[in-house]
């Protein structure tokens, strides 16, 4: 990770409502999700985490609460979640 890609994050950050992270199965080594999960967190933006596998075990990034969910990846879960059912 080089240059200014956490401020760049971060001015991208002020214009979304909603912070989706696609979890898979290496998420927990993946400094730059946590990075950025730590930057919505920081902006107050509500966020969740969905699994992008069906059949693989997923894994939260470093910087999520212990009490996020990893929620399946299904279409109804989605728009569920989406619309703030959480």
């Amino acid at each position: 990770m080089t240059g200014d890609w956490k401020e760049k994050v971060s001015r991208r950050m002020d214009n979304v409502d909603l912070v989706i992270v696609l979890c898979g199965t290496q998420t927990h080594n993946a400094t730059g999700v946590a990075a950025e999960l730590t930057i919505s967190k920081e902006k107050r933006r509500p966020y969740f985490l969905l699994a992008a596998y069906s059949d693989k075990h997923c894994t939260k990034p470093s910087s999520a609460s212990s009490s996020d969910k990893v929620y399946k990846w299904t279409w109804t879960n989605l728009k569920t979640l989406i619309s703030g059912g959480r």
